[in-house]
Order: structure tokens, then sequence, then C-alpha cells
């Protein structure tokens, strides 16, 4: 399914689609922040971090390719801080990672295309600005994520996935 709306440049569209996802654990590093502010200021330095340590290299092997790729899982407390964890899909134990759950339930996958971290910045702002505000959707207390699949992440032609929990 495509969104399309006016943006005063022109129409613009953006393609999206509805899943159902089990259950679904997730493995990987996890950062902690006092607001949804700070985790965005510091999402592109965490990643940067993620791949100098080479935690990309060493967690890739253990996915189950639930989902395929790596995986930014964002959680919003109700204190205010978002704890964001980067990983792939697993269901065993590592006790050298973190874990945290994608809860089951409906989500809206939107596509951003670009290069990253671009594409999501522009993404984002599309969904909140253009899109969520005219779609009849409820959306769930759970956490919500960003999908990486193999590829070029820098290339116009790259998909990024973003997974918001609906009702």
């Amino acid at each position: 399914m495509y969104f399309g709306y006016n943006n005063k440049k022109g129409w613009m569209c953006m393609e999206y689609r509805l899943e159902t996802l089990s259950r679904t654990s997730v493995l990987g590093v996890k950062k902690e922040y006092g607001t949804g502010q700070k985790a965005q200021e510091d999402i592109f330095n965490f990643w940067m971090d993620f791949d100098d340590k080479g935690k990309k290299q060493e967690l890739m092997p253990l996915g189950n390719n639930q989902l395929q790729g790596l995986l930014a899982v964002y959680k919003p407390h109700a204190n205010g801080e978002v704890h964001c964890l980067i990983g792939v899909t697993n269901d065993t134990d590592e006790a050298q990672w973190q874990r945290t759950e994608l809860s089951e339930g409906r989500y809206i996958v939107f596509d951003a295309k670009g290069p990253v971290p671009e594409s999501i910045k522009k993404g984002m702002e599309k969904i909140n600005r253009h899109i969520l505000p005219t779609l009849d959707y409820e959306f769930r207390d759970a956490p919500f994520f960003e999908l990486y699949k193999e590829g070029p992440i820098r290339s116009e032609e790259y998909i990024t996935e973003i997974w918001l929990p609906i009702v």
C-alpha cells in the first residue's frame, strides 16, 4: 500500500504494509537514555560504537532469521526513558548479551528508502507529521523497531523497515 501526501513541494509517497508478528526475542547491546530526545541525538554514536567494537560480526551468526538483519529496538518507558537495543532475533540464552522482547501482534511497516541515517530521519518525519495523523490506527504500548537488512546502507535504493505496533 502507498500513502500519498502533499508536502508543499509536490506529492510524496511512502510505501507501507500491515504485518502480524509472533512474540520475538531480540539479543544484542542495549543503551538506556533519559529521554527520547537524548536517544535521537546519540543513536548515530551508539551505532558507530557498536560497529567499531565488532558487535555486528559477533551477533549476526547468532540470529535465527525470524527477522533477517539487524534490528534497532526502541522501548519507551512511562518515566520518559527510552531503552535502545541493537541486535538480532534469537531464542537461546547467551549470557554476554542483553535481551528484549517484541510483543506479539499487528504492526504497520513503513519502507524508508535511501541512505542511512538520512532516510530514517526523513521517514520518521514523514510518518509523524503527514501519515500517522491521517491513518485510522491505534498504537499499542509496545516497542517499535527498525529493521536493517543486508545491503549497501548508503545506497539511494536501500530500504530500512520501520515497524510500529498497532492494535
